[in-house]
């Protein structure tokens, strides 16, 4: 059996149901679905080709729930339901569950047919959530949540008896010479190679058919629309103008190509040999030796003279210093309060101090040390904070934990092939790492607030399925949901 968990419950389950059943009635297919607004099942049936793969009384059976944290649909066989016998009984109900079983593996090209309809099922169902929820993200159902749906995962109950196989009796009949010609060589049959996966043109990292984004560097892999490129009106490919303003699309055409079309995948240009040229000898004359210059000797070094020693000049008496005289001046009168102003200070006169002749020391003068800025002393009640303290715990869909200290914390994926700087939370062991930067947001605590910022990922950042612009700070609180491109976790305050 097949499933899928979608991360929102904000999905219309019935609308959803309807539109499914209006795109497979139109391929012909016999269809109903049975439930509510918060489950749904849909069953679907066609002789031919799903009678030979599920049987004449099974069909095929997608069922939609809404469960904690988003929406789950599983594919699998049942038996075909009578919704009048079901609703005369009253089985169909918010808490029903139907009992599915796996598709049936069989031989040949039913296989074949059969896991295609599977898939195309489970596609639809995804065009049909992104059309609700663009937002909406597939993936499968988390472990929290498995053993709820293992219970209904049974294989198909066993409606009949095994054949028990009984040999005929033999008859002896005399074996009739035939003349049998020798037999012709064979000639070998070329059988051409299978093709080869197609290739991200960005990291060469191959991929399956239909994938919309490359699972090593993340770069979308659909083709670019054709543009026009006077109207800028989306075109079909093959068309030579315009169909509204009937410019020529070979400008287009041209420059669409050049920008999809890989280096790598170029025709390389055949060599063209080109003879060397003959050389000519040419004559060099022999050089001459060289003329011996005349270098003086050098001379004996010179040593600077000793400098003689600092001799402090005799310190004079003080001169008589002049007392400063003060002078009143009136000010404005201030405006009438209900306190009285107060009387202004009288000036006190503070004789200066006589200068003192410096004391000179023998040997090197050394400079006096530059005059520090004021230092607040911190009060000795308050205790001395640890850089490296924890603040912060991030904890994810399995249970596990990571514990954030220090200013500031960098998440992100190492690479252990190619090496790099070593994020803090390093999540490339952890299912969807693929969709993480090597360098993908960070978290900062300053003070008594938490803030993010998102460094340009690939597959963004959002809180609380909120995406972020990047390089812009943005606070968090305790129990808000982080999620690193389809890692998601809670962030806690310690």
């Amino acid at each position: 059996m097949d499933a899928r968990f979608y991360n929102t419950e904000d999905i219309d389950l019935e609308k959803l149901a309807t539109d499914l059943e209006n795109l497979f009635r139109a391929q012909g297919y016999e269809t109903q679905q049975l439930g509510g607004k918060d489950q749904v099942m849909v069953q679907m049936k066609k002789g031919g080709e799903l009678a030979a793969l599920v049987g004449l009384q099974t069909a095929l059976t997608l069922t939609l729930q809404h469960t904690s944290g988003g929406t789950v649909a599983m594919i699998g066989q049942q038996k075909w339901i009578d919704k009048a016998a079901v609703g005369a009984v009253g089985l169909v109900g918010a808490t029903f569950i139907p009992v599915l079983w796996p598709l049936l593996i069989t031989a040949g090209a039913g296989a074949i047919k059969q896991a295609s309809l599977g898939n195309q099922v489970l596609n639809s169902v995804d065009a049909l959530v992104r059309q609700q929820k663009p937002e909406a993200q597939a993936g499968p159902i988390p472990g929290n949540l498995m053993p709820q749906f293992q219970q209904y995962w049974a294989p198909p109950p066993q409606q009949y008896t095994t054949p028990v196989y009984t040999p005929p009796t033999p008859v002896y009949t005399p074996p009739t010479p035939v003349y049998t010609p020798p037999a012709a060589q064979s000639t070998p049959v070329y059988t051409p190679p299978a093709p080869a996966k197609p290739r991200c043109p960005s990291c060469n990292t191959p991929y399956e058919p239909g994938d919309t984004f490359c699972s090593g560097c993340g770069r979308g892999l659909t083709p670019p629309k054709l543009l026009c490129p006077s109207c800028k009106v989306e075109m079909k490919p093959g068309v030579a103008f315009c169909p509204k303003c009937g410019a020529n699309t070979f400008q287009a055409t041209s420059s669409q190509a050049a920008k999809t079309t890989p280096a790598a995948a170029s025709k390389p240009s055949t060599p063209v040999y080109t003879p060397p040229k003959p050389s000519t000898p040419t004559y060099t004359p022999p050089k001459k030796p060289p003329v011996p210059v005349y270098t003086p000797p050098a001379q004996a070094p010179t040593v600077p003279a000793r400098p003689e020693p600092y001799v402090p000049p005799v310190p004079q008496e003080p001169p008589v210093m002049p007392k400063p005289s003060v002078t009143l001046v009136p000010g404005k009168p201030r405006p009438t309060t209900q306190q009285p102003p107060k009387p202004p200070p009288v000036p006190v006169y503070i004789p200066p101090t006589p200068m003192q002749p410096p004391t000179v020391a023998a040997g090197p003068q050394t400079p006096p040390p530059a005059l520090s800025s004021t230092i607040k002393a911190r009060p000795s009640s308050e205790p001395p904070r640890d850089p490296n303290a924890p603040w912060g715990t991030l904890t994810f869909s399995n249970g596990d934990q990571v514990t954030l200290a220090g200013e500031r914390v960098l998440v992100g994926r190492y690479d252990h092939d190619l090496g790099g700087v070593q994020p803090e939370v390093d999540l490339g062991t952890r299912e969807g790492a693929d969709t993480v930067s090597r360098g993908h947001a960070i978290i900062e605590h300053i003070g008594s607030t938490y803030q993010i910022t998102d460094l340009n990922s690939t597959n963004f950042t959002r809180v609380n399925n909120k995406r972020l612009d990047a390089n812009v700070p943005t606070p968090i609180n305790d129990g808000d949901t982080l999620q690193f491109g389809k890692i998601t976790c809670t962030f806690k305050k310690i």
